[in-house]
């Protein structure tokens, strides 16, 4: 049928003005609402940097809602972990480790790793984390994670085992940690008598930390152990005379060890390191470089921010 006084043609380029328009009009809107949701979330992303959590929650909950974008359910479950809100980032990271693309499932599983770390469920950490050893993009960050676990759950065996996954230059910067994971062992291996392999776990962390503090006073404690005084008073003279922290923390085992020999330890001492003659205020004896907090025991890694060899005595002037 031909509509009278119009011909095909003009009807036909109608047609495809009508489409243009619908098409450029329904483009605006999309790039509107895009415009607006980026807007909204960089807002969010604001609020974050800037520990506005409540406010953040409440625009990336809006956007999660009308949008399945990874990105914005990724910062929502990183939201809800710092909150401490650990239930609903499991919930919202379990969800995306089922996504079809392998970039963002590998991205959370890491994420439900930290979020079962941060939730201290240590055992379903591991097993999220270790599924990612295979990952060469998170492999460096899972190595390092599972050392942290390994620590909590004071595995050390396999936390060596993680130390030694690690690339040459990392365990040439890490030899001191080693050697700590091997002082442990040490310590426990005296404890129940067994001073074979105390001296072969002794071996070991040399090999890694010949001079470290916690080394020397692990060789002093197996010569305690095994007896042999005079060995005993070379090697805790060693130990305790290399730092004021170390002597302040040690000094009333080593007496308590060599007994007779103490008054000849405190010559030698006196001679490397002269005694304070200010008062120590009791409240905090040792001081954590890294953080600051403060403890009246010795700890080889800090209790707080769990860095090793981090602290330091504190000589305060009584009032």
């Amino acid at each position: 049928m031909r509509l009278r006084g119009i011909g095909p043609e003009v009807l036909l380029l109608c047609f495809l003005l009508v489409g243009a328009a619908a098409f450029a009009l329904g483009r605006r809107t999309a790039r509107g609402r895009r415009m607006r949701r980026d807007v909204e979330y960089f807002t969010g992303l604001d609020h974050l940097v800037n520990d506005r959590y409540d406010r953040a929650t409440e625009i990336f909950t809006r956007l999660a809602t009308r949008s399945q974008d990874a990105e914005i359910q990724f910062a929502l479950g990183s939201l809800m972990r710092k909150r401490g809100e650990v239930d609903r980032a499991i919930a919202i990271h379990t969800e995306l480790a089922q996504n079809r693309e392998a970039a963002i499932r590998e991205r959370a599983t890491f994420a439900l790793g930290l979020d079962y770390m941060s939730a201290g469920l240590l055992d379903r950490a591991e097993e999220r984390l270790r599924d990612l050893l295979g990952s060469a993009q998170y492999r460096p960050a899972v190595l390092e994670r599972l050392a942290w676990v390994y620590e909590q759950q004071r595995d050390w065996r396999a936390a060596l085992d993680i130390f030694r996954e690690l690339p040459a230059d990392k365990q040439r910067e890490g030899a001191t940690v080693a050697a700590h994971y091997f002082c442990e062992l040490g310590e426990a291996a005296i404890a129940e008598r067994d001073l074979d392999a105390a001296r072969a776990h002794l071996a070991s962390a040399r090999v890694h930390a010949a001079e470290a503090a916690r080394v020397r006073m692990l060789a002093a404690r197996i010569a305690s152990a095994a007896g042999d005084a005079p060995r005993a008073l070379d090697l805790y003279s060693t130990a305790l005379g290399g730092s004021r922290a170390i002597r302040d923390a040690f000094a009333q085992e080593a007496h308590e060890a060599l007994q007779e020999h103490s008054a000849e330890l405190d010559a030698r001492l006196d001679s490397k390191l002269p005694p304070d003659p200010e008062p120590q205020r009791m409240d905090a004896r040792f001081r954590c470089e890294h953080c600051g907090v403060g403890s009246v025991t010795w700890h080889w890694r800090c209790p707080s921010c769990r860095t090793w060899d981090s602290l330091q005595s504190v000589h305060i002037r009584a009032h």
